[in-house]
């Protein structure tokens, strides 16, 4: 079982064992409360997405694990504008689901930090930290760009040597080459 899985999986049995203690001591909220509550679903979340990735839990590999993170915080990040009111009904009534889309992925990143939960710092917490555009760039030009038929084939490799990088600093970075 990779490192990462592990760390979840004790993070949860921490989680619960607090929430425990918690209801042992009567106390039903708090901030210290509500990071144990969100310890628990986000480490349950991640957990039970790995069917997804057609594997065992013990099969999966790090970057299994990375992209669902990834998948997780992108579905937290929109549930939130929902809950924060940053989005409304009205904002996406009517629209086709590609429109939604374009809407949902303009205000996150439009908000960029701004749009935050108990939920998605823990997540992020699993992931290695972003590579900047500066170190991106670097690798980039130790590619051989011309071996590929469209330079964007190269995201690949890139995402693979930063795991956790944020793709569309990459791609940025890729097209400006």
């Amino acid at each position: 079982m990779n490192e990462i899985l592990k760390a979840i999986k004790a993070d949860l049995k921490n989680a619960m064992t607090l929430e425990v203690q918690f209801r042992k001591e009567n106390v039903k909220d708090g901030d210290h409360y509500d990071l144990v509550i969100a310890q628990k679903t986000v480490s349950r979340a991640i957990i039970s997405m790995i069917p997804e990735t057609g594997k065992k839990p013990g099969d999966t590999t790090e970057e299994d694990i990375f992209k669902l993170l990834k998948k997780y915080i992108g579905n937290e990040k929109e549930r939130t504008l929902y809950e924060l009111s940053f989005l409304k009904r009205d904002d996406v009534e009517g629209k086709s689901a590609p429109e939604v889309k374009k809407i949902v992925k303009d205000k996150i990143q439009e908000l960029g930090t701004d749009l935050t939960s108990y939920h998605i710092k823990l997540a992020q917490n699993y992931l290695p930290e972003s590579a900047s555009a500066e170190e991106i760039s670097e690798f980039i030009e130790t590619l051989d760009l011309s071996q590929f038929k469209n330079k964007m084939q190269a995201m690949g490799l890139i995402m693979k040597q930063f795991p956790g990088c944020d793709g569309n600093t990459a791609k940025k970075v890729l097209l400006a080459f």
